[in-house]
């Protein structure tokens, strides 16, 4: 149970440097910040997201909904990166890049809903349910 907590931890952990990212580079683009900032965040958060989803595949396998969804986020990010290097040069890309970013957060959305009900489901029924001892009954007569 403690290693898909990790996972779910640092799914959730992507989620939030996923929204950093984005203020980050909508910081740059409105008002000026300068870039290096979202490149080395983006930078972290895609290895977060690597991380995140080798947790994953260690934990659930190759074959679960959450390895499949990582990969698919590692794949966007990547062509997400490629996009942010066009917008150097173009206003169109930077549209683009923009309108993926949206798609990057809907997938990372769902990764971490696929870590939370995984950790969720792997809790064992044993610590869920209460024993009680044989002849401790409620309703049962003790005694003779």
């Amino acid at each position: 149970m403690q290693h898909t907590r990790q996972t779910r931890i640092t799914a959730n952990l992507v989620g939030m440097m996923i929204f950093v990212q984005v203020i980050l580079g909508g910081g740059s683009f409105v008002l000026g910040w300068d870039v290096i900032y979202h490149l080395v965040w983006g930078t972290l958060t895609f290895i977060v997201l690597i991380a995140a989803t080798v947790l994953a595949r260690r934990d659930f396998g190759v074959d679960s909904t959450l390895f499949k969804v990582g990969l698919a986020a590692i794949v966007d990010f990547v062509i997400q990166g490629i996009l942010g290097l066009f917008s150097f040069a173009s206003g169109v890309a930077i549209v683009v890049h923009l309108t993926n970013a949206f798609l990057l957060a809907v997938i990372v959305t769902y990764l971490i809903s696929f870590a939370d009900s995984a950790d969720k489901a792997s809790t064992p029924l044993t610590s869920q349910t209460q024993t009680t001892p044989p002849g401790n009954l409620r309703g049962q007569a003790t005694g003779p």
